[in-house]
């Protein structure tokens, strides 16, 4: 069995619930029997609602080894300290592969790791990866999945009258929507991401993993640096050529022409596969 693990609660983003989410179809597809574990009931309904099967829930990634055991594979996608007992999984299950999406390079105990930032290694999902895709010719603000100090509230006034639709975050504040449709055309769910929501051609996103899923399928995307973006972040999108830079006080409708790479060729699915299904 192979165990995916997503860190995820409601004061941050659920990119590494969509890149295990990515991982799981890809390795499903491929004969891989994989079970879920994440951080709280309201990602793992949201799991649901994206196709994923029942997750189960755990505390923290302290808590892996009392789900998976020593003959079980592991693929950890959490920004957790890795500390304590958690240093040992690479000795204790039968693999262990971490997806590093902090910005600073890690030493796990010889566990395979699939570096996101120093060597641009990216879980983009089959529908970024599709080409037969009609874009919408739209424009959307995606700020992320949570909002805990209310940012995008505060920007609203940039988004008048500059015909955008709004992605609602599955952790936002429900008492606050009244405010976003005074502003925006159209408000898009959470468990739409996939259905609807990837194929807009414009979009604006403080989400590394969501410029990334867009920019993959053909969007333009303008990538929002906030105050708690990290040097690393703008590092990533710079080298990629995935978008234009703003600030959250200086919102444009849609970005300029730029030179776009193909990020495709970053995609790693099939090396993780390679780890899991090498014996040796």
């Amino acid at each position: 069995m192979v165990y995916l693990y997503a860190h995820t609660n409601m004061k941050k983003n659920l990119d590494s619930l969509r890149r295990i989410k990515a991982l799981y179809d890809y390795l499903s597809e491929n004969g891989i029997e994989c079970e879920i574990l994440v951080n709280d009931y309201r990602a793992q309904l949201l799991g649901r609602e994206w196709g994923l099967p029942l997750a189960t829930t755990i505390e923290t990634i302290k808590d892996i080894d009392a789900v998976a055991g020593r003959e079980d594979s592991v693929i950890i996608d959490s920004d957790e300290e890795l500390e304590g007992k958690v240093l040992n999984y690479p000795a204790y299950f039968e693999k262990v592969i971490y997806i590093n999406s902090n910005c600073k390079e890690v030493d796990f105990n010889n566990s395979h790791i699939i570096d996101m930032f120093n060597n641009k290694k990216f879980i983009l999902p089959k529908e970024s990866l599709r080409k037969d895709v009609k874009k919408v010719d739209k424009s959307l603000f995606i700020y992320g999945d949570s909002d805990y100090s209310k940012t995008s509230l505060k920007i609203l006034e940039n988004f008048k009258d500059k015909n955008f639709d709004f992605y609602w975050g599955n952790y936002f504040f429900v008492k606050y929507e009244d405010e976003y449709k005074a502003v925006f055309n159209n408000i898009l769910e959470p468990e739409e991401y996939y259905e609807k929501v990837l194929k807009y051609k414009n979009i604006v996103t403080s989400s590394i993993q969501i410029a990334v899923e867009f920019k993959a399928c053909g969007a333009d995307v303008e990538f929002i640096v906030t105050q708690d973006a990290k040097e690393c972040y703008i590092n990533l999108i710079n080298s990629l050529n995935i978008g234009n830079f703003i600030k959250e006080n200086n919102i444009t409708q849609k970005n300029e022409e730029n030179i776009i790479k193909n990020i495709k060729k970053f995609d790693c699915k099939e090396e993780i596969l390679s780890i899991l299904t090498n014996k040796v």
